[in-house]
């Protein structure tokens, strides 16, 4: 077996993020002490007897709070939707919970640390310019989008949210701030104290309940988050014992790193092992299968790593090299070099990019492109939704390598049935806002938030809101994120996949350019699964062209973009 050399301390690390719930990694000063200490003093809820709900799901009510109305019970939602069995919150929507009548009476005010009687606090930490310029140099701001319209499609579905969805009284309000850390400092290993000065901050200063950086996020970010007792929503996606290990603070819509690995056991190792190269190019079409894996050189990323080969190893079968790669713009050309010629000399046919970002496989794709190294890829998304299987992200990646990957997700729909631009064209209340590249992932995540806040009802503590995430309804067929179940979380509550295909020559169903993902197999969705028997054995996949259709028009969203700053 070929691989490159894995300190000690990351195994180490990864063992010590799954021994119980995050703690402060780092020493506070004493002067950041006080002032913790004085805002708990200050903002911690005041003591009152809670009693269970009688639904035995884990809700707890305060002395004197005013009970939940029943689901699709009689009457009228807040917005006015008149509601009925089987009716949701939101009636367009996939994924919104089952509707509420609209409830009036005592809320217990403050019920945690960012939530009073009527508000519930959310912050958005922002990218430094210098950070966003690096970033730009590799993925186009067209396709990341900016501070300004990612803030502004944020509060456009929170206007939205705040309007359907039953809140007891309280309305969502957005804190974007300037954070003293970044992203990619803390996604290399650096930036910590930032990082932690910023988890301070949110907590003690802005009074958060939750914060939802999104893509500003990071591990680090979110850890300190944790240890503050403050709630996140984050779009990089970790193995599952990290989010139980931070319950009930951190979650994602998913599908987490544990069952993406259970998936690509099953396609690679069940459905196509033993079988030969199919979607390789060159001479390495046709030959036995024959798997490497990539990876980032951080802890998480390793713990990925390794669910992946557990999951192969239930099929009997072994990567043939693995390779780490640190995440350092200056090094990623000769590390991936590296890391290609390695794979070459081992034979491999198919690299697995395991928690892979939008900006790695490009120098993996250009190195193998230079050394005449055609495998098959198949990409699993550090981001929830796998945001790195959108189309506008594997534009970047070479042509002749990019139309040898395959990944899972849901298949791009067409942009008339896409219930994210509704939601953004009822809740924006700015005609000249550019609607933000990644509005779905924005979407997707507030969604899965909202959820979460009208099933706890409202005594809204950590505890509630975990809770009241096993409860969030199984989604209806048809919507742009797949399947969502509860009881397939709390944490995350993505619960099935379709296996896709890249390729070149097809139109996209949502932006209308050339490149998409097609489904295979005829676009069955599997469900997730330590053991999914509805994946065939040794049966080759079957991934039939969509349909072309016109390019999406200005009028589905809401305006023609300008871009931000």
């Amino acid at each position: 077996m070929v691989t490159t050399q894995w300190s000690e301390e990351a195994p180490r690390r990864a063992a010590d993020r799954t021994s119980g719930k995050p703690k402060p990694r780092r020493a506070v000063v004493a002067v950041l002490v006080l002032v913790v200490l004085a805002a708990v003093l200050v903002y911690l809820p005041k003591a009152q007897p809670a009693e269970t709900s009688a639904s035995g799901t884990g809700i707890t009510y305060l002395a004197g709070q005013t009970k939940m109305n029943p689901a699709y019970g009689k009457g009228v939602t807040v917005a006015g939707v008149t509601c009925a069995p089987g009716v949701r919150q939101v009636p367009f929507s996939h994924y919104a919970p089952p509707c509420e009548p609209a409830w009036h009476g005592d809320n217990g005010g403050a019920t945690a640390p960012g939530v009073t009687a009527t508000t519930i606090n959310l912050t958005y930490r922002k990218a430094a310019t210098d950070i966003l310029a690096a970033l730009y140099t590799i993925i186009p701001e067209s396709v990341v989008g900016t501070n300004a319209n990612a803030v502004t499609t944020m509060q456009a579905y929170i206007n939205f949210f705040n309007k359907y969805y039953e809140l007891y009284g309280r309305h969502v309000v957005l804190e974007p701030f300037d954070g003293e850390g970044n992203f990619i400092a803390e996604d290399t290993g650096a930036g910590a104290p930032q990082a932690e000065a910023d988890a301070v901050n949110v907590a003690t200063s802005l009074h958060a309940f939750a914060d939802m950086s999104l893509i500003d996020s990071s591990v680090v970010y979110t850890d300190d988050l944790a240890a503050n007792k403050v709630v996140s929503f984050g779009l990089y996606v970790q193995d599952r014992q990290w989010y139980t290990a931070g319950a009930p603070y951190q979650y994602s819509p998913g599908p987490d790193c544990s069952q993406q690995a259970e998936a690509i056991g099953a396609i690679l190792g069940k459905q196509l092992g033993g079988l030969p190269t199919e979607f390789a190019g060159g001479s390495l079409k046709g030959q036995p299968q024959k798997i490497g894996i990539f990876y980032q050189n951080v802890p998480t990323s390793y713990d990925c790593e390794q669910s992946i080969a557990a999951s192969l190893a239930r099929y009997g079968v072994t990567p043939a090299a693995t390779a780490d790669i640190t995440f350092n713009l200056s090094a990623l050309p000769n590390e991936a070099a590296d890391a290609i010629a390695q794979m070459k000399k081992a034979g491999v046919t198919t690299i697995i990019c395991s928690s892979c970002d939008p900006v790695t496989p490009q120098y993996y794709m250009q190195a193998a492109q230079q050394a005449d190294y055609h495998p098959e890829w198949f990409l699993q998304s550090y981001f929830a939704a796998n945001a790195l299987s959108t189309p506008a992200y594997t534009r970047l990646m070479p042509a002749a390598q990019r139309d040898q990957i395959l990944t899972i997700g849901k298949a791009p729909t067409a942009t008339i049935a896409n219930e994210a631009l509704e939601a953004y064209r009822l809740g924006n209340t700015d005609p000249s806002a550019q609607l933000s590249p990644g509005y779905v992932f924005i979407y997707e995540s507030l969604m899965q938030f909202f959820d979460g806040l009208q099933l706890a009802g409202p005594d809204l503590p950590p505890q509630n809101l975990e809770a009241a995430m096993r409860d969030v309804p199984k989604s209806t067929p048809g919507g742009i994120f797949g399947g969502w179940n509860g009881s397939a979380g709390p944490y995350d509550p993505a619960s099935d996949f379709q296996i896709l295909k890249w390729t070149n020559s097809a139109v996209d169903p949502q932006d209308g350019k050339m490149g998409t993902y097609e489904a295979c197999d005829n676009g069955q969705s599997f469900t997730f699964a330590p053991t999914i028997t509805a994946v065939p054995s040794e049966t080759e996949l079957k991934c039939s062209l969509p349909t072309a259709t016109a390019p999406a028009t200005k009028t589905a969203t809401t305006g023609a973009a300008r871009s931000g700053s």
